[in-house]
């Protein structure tokens, strides 16, 4: 039998899919870059449609094709709930998302005669957000370095979900993936949690700087002489 000398050291070729897709979850807007862009579409009234995709995609998290087949039945500003199916997963999730279910029923009322909640194709809304943010000097485009695309306001919404406290299990959900190692990918390393890091351990410190009131207090430790600090053998049994 013929055997292949190098056989020890062969790899499997990883799937250039997945490494599109991680690429992909890489870029997380700033504040500042969402307010820029923001602003860039609000400027001309033809550019509403684009607008309001870029808010429901930021606030929702949803992907691009989720959002683009949505309709109107599909969200309810009572409850501020909107379903998303995902041709992904081919399953439906209700998230609560009370800012987008309003936008939606402001929409539903000026576009009454849209059979969907966005009638644009994707293409369009591409390059209207590529327009838009080169005008303010945001860089787009997932081939360029530094860009960003749609898919990247999922991955700011599910960051800053992170950032926020939600728990890992509660962003799945919300996302929509079918599991924790999917939703880890979108949270590989996030800048903005190195200041929240440090704000939580400022924290704990000016927690262990608090000394007692009254040395009588029944929580007191130490003497206000002291700090709080003196050895055990110098305070009252």
């Amino acid at each position: 039998m013929q055997t292949c000398s190098d056989l020890r050291t062969y790899k499997v070729p990883r799937s250039p899919l997945t490494k599109k897709s991680e690429e992909e979850r890489d870029r997380v807007l700033s504040d500042e870059e969402i307010s820029k862009i923001s602003v860039a579409l609000s400027r001309k009234r033809e550019l509403a449609d684009a607008l309001f995709f870029f808010r429901i995609a930021l606030i929702t998290g949803g992907r691009m094709a989720e959002i683009l087949r949505m309709k109107w039945e599909e969200s309810s500003e009572r409850f501020g709930t909107v379903k998303l199916y995902s041709s992904k997963t081919q399953k439906w999730r209700t998230i609560k998302a009370p800012a987008a279910a309003t936008l939606i029923a402001q929409r539903r009322v000026q576009e009454r005669n849209a059979p969907m909640v966005i009638d644009r194709p994707d293409h369009w809304i591409r390059g209207v957000l590529q327009t838009a943010s080169e005008s303010v000097g945001v860089v787009y485009g997932q081939q360029v370095a530094g860009g960003w695309c749609p898919h990247d306001l999922r991955n700011t919404c599910l960051t800053n979900l992170a950032l926020a406290g939600v728990p890992l299990n509660g962003i799945k959900e919300y996302a929509g993936h079918s599991s924790i190692v999917e939703t880890q990918r979108y949270l590989k390393f996030m800048p903005a949690s190195i200041e929240l890091a440090a704000m939580v351990t400022s924290r704990l410190a000016q927690l262990t700087n608090a000394t007692a009131e009254s040395p009588q207090g029944a929580n007191a430790i130490g003497t206000p002489d002291d700090g709080g600090l003196a050895p055990a053998t110098s305070r009252g049994r």
